[in-house]
């Protein structure tokens, strides 16, 4: 009865944020080298599921190297195509898995064949596009850079949260807004939105993308790394909260396997 009723007021939050003010997004993260056995149909039950919460898009994690990226990036947008697309898809570049760093040219690639798509989400009439850290390769992704002079102009929102706040920032003339990997507690602390408040008051006049999470873990069979969990405990509903109090212009959900399969 307490998982339902955390779950409640969590649903609420994410209605009051989507209706609250606009424009607002609710975006939910996709590792897409964990889908290697979907096909149009998985993605399709997926984008159900995913309207049913009131998300709006998958931002699509992708690492370079991963031989299954292609078939199931044309998956997404073809069960999206087929659901009419009313729901939405962006990438989300991985630098640190898969094989390496994604070379500009193979970044462009890609935008460049879906960015036109009718499912690719647009933010301001532009397209929508983040990073899982790659702040080595900031200077592909500047006004001039490699990617830009290829695609064109991109909303550009990047996670790079490895150089802080204060690093982000001396990047400002790249980027459009800022998503730093934080949403669960460190240590023994209680969650808040004291990080979330510091990255908007450093990085003004950029949009700010939230975190919300319910946990986080490692096992051992994950790169042989000590197998070690994130404390939750009410952290799904109390993180909503802070949605609320920050009131950032996007939000991202970091879903894990139990919380797909309870929605």
């Amino acid at each position: 009865m307490k998982l339902l009723h955390t779950f409640f007021l969590a649903v609420s939050a994410l209605y009051t944020f989507v209706t609250a003010q606009e424009p607002k997004y609710v975006f939910a993260h996709m590792v897409v080298g964990d889908t290697a056995a979907h096909d149009v149909t998985t993605w399709g039950i997926d984008i159900s599921l995913a309207q049913a919460a009131a998300i709006d898009a998958f931002a699509l994690n992708i690492a370079y190297g991963d031989p299954n990226v292609p078939t199931q990036v044309a998956n997404a947008f073809s069960a999206a195509a087929a659901n009419g697309y009313t729901f939405k898809l962006f990438f989300s570049f991985d630098y640190l898995g898969g094989t390496g760093p994604w070379p500009a040219e193979d970044v462009a690639s890609y935008l460049n064949e879906y960015q036109s798509h009718p499912a690719y989400f647009l933010y301001t009439g532009i397209p929508f596009v983040g990073t899982f850290e790659g702040p080595d390769n900031a200077g592909d992704w500047a006004p001039g850079g490699a990617i830009r002079s290829s695609v064109g102009d991109l909303y550009f929102v990047p996670t790079w949260t490895s150089i802080g706040a204060t690093g982000v920032a001396g990047y400002a003339d790249s980027i459009q807004g800022a998503f730093p990997w934080a949403m669960w507690p460190v240590g023994a602390n209680n969650m808040t939105d004291g990080n979330d408040l510091y990255w908007q008051a450093t990085l003004p006049g950029k949009t700010y993308m939230i975190g919300v999470s319910p946990w986080f873990f490692h096992s051992t069979t994950y790169g042989g790394s000590v197998p070690w969990v994130e404390r939750g405990d009410d952290l799904w509903a109390t993180r909503w909260a802070e949605t609320l109090d920050v009131n950032p212009d996007f939000v991202e959900f970091v879903p894990c396997p139990s919380l797909i399969f309870f929605l």
